[in-house]
């Protein structure tokens, strides 16, 4: 079990707690706790939550000080995943706290990184990268590649959110570099993704497409669902900056099917952002303020107020009452 567990092998370990009855799944903890990432993992963000919240209890009056970190971890990050970003601050928080008392860096710094992501989604990029930094110093002491990857490529989305994306994709191709030192595919393929967003928004269709489709074999080997949804999401931008729309959509709608099916607000959210634009500049109004105020209920759902202001403006623009209605100003952004 152990095995499956470091080696990563998300689909095995959902195979096997398939077969368990729900008494079976907690018979031990470390093992429930394996479970019940792998169940995250592979997008399954509800089953993953409420098997760690099962165990949760029995691991505090256990005192095993590992076990519970990875615990309060996993329950915060699944809380977000569900959308439910306050819960997910408050157990985030737990797991600074405590690992800090305990001295543990390497946990404060998984904090610190989770901490980061829920301050850039709310648009605090500031404080986000006050967290990453921390993280980074942390990490760098520790010498753990896996967590410089994926502060990385956190403090990239935060320098690209802030308009710097020259700065974003240095940080991506660092991500990349200490991930494939760490034998971490998973975080390659999420820099990759990055990096072919940034180049569809410059333009650079052919390119984006390359970086976006090796994202997605990486997803597929892996069996990462909503990396796939991402990568997809990303070839659907290619496509939109070389002006092939019908491809995009296509790409979009079935980003859109995962994001709903494994219900991860924040994909939710930039998937239906993008549909609308693509419809608005199709000429399909209705269906793209539609698109656009489902987006906007998305971002709200997770706090980040100015990007569901952002959206919620644009599809206000869309208004059969509204000035604008019927014109499009042929970008999709």
């Amino acid at each position: 079990m152990r095995t499956l567990y470091e080696t990563r092998n998300w689909r095995a370990l959902v195979e096997q707690a398939s077969r368990l009855t729900p008494a079976q799944l907690v018979e031990e903890a470390e093992v429930a706790f394996f479970y019940a990432d792998a169940f995250r993992r592979v997008g399954e963000t509800e089953r993953a939550l409420t098997l760690a919240q099962r165990i949760e209890p029995q691991v505090r009056r256990r005192g095993n000080r590992r076990l519970l970190l990875n615990v309060i971890n996993l329950v915060g990050m699944s809380l977000f995943e569900a959308g439910r970003s306050q819960e997910a601050e408050e157990r985030f928080s737990e797991l600074l706290e405590i690992s800090n008392a305990w001295r543990d860096e390497e946990y404060a710094a998984r904090a610190c990184n989770n901490l980061g992501v829920l301050a850039n989604v709310r648009g605090r990029r500031e404080l986000a990268l006050t967290y990453y930094q921390r993280a980074l110093a942390s990490y760098h002491r520790l010498g753990y590649l896996r967590g410089l990857a994926q502060t990385h490529h956190n403090l990239g989305i935060s320098y690209r959110d802030l308009g710097f994306d020259r700065e974003a994709d240095a940080h991506y191709q660092r991500a990349i570099r200490f991930a494939r030192a760490a034998q971490s595919e998973d975080v390659i393929a999420r820099a990759e993704t990055e990096r072919a967003l940034l180049r569809a928004r410059s333009r650079d269709g052919s390119l984006a497409e390359a970086l976006a489709q090796r994202a997605l074999e990486r997803f597929e080997r892996i069996g990462d669902p909503l990396g796939r949804a991402e990568a997809l999401r990303a070839l659907a931008a290619a496509a939109r900056a070389s002006k092939y729309n019908a491809r995009a959509a296509d790409r979009l709608e079935e980003a859109l099917t995962v994001a709903r099916t494994h219900s991860d607000p924040l994909l939710h959210a930039e998937v239906q952002r993008d549909r609308g634009l693509l419809l608005r500049d199709e000429g399909q109004l209705a269906a793209a303020r539609e698109a656009l105020l489902e987006s906007a209920e998305q971002f709200t759902l997770l706090g980040a107020e100015a990007e569901a202001t952002a959206v919620r403006a644009t599809a206000d623009q869309l208004r059969p009452d509204a000035p604008s209605f019927g014109r499009s100003d042929g970008r999709g952004r």
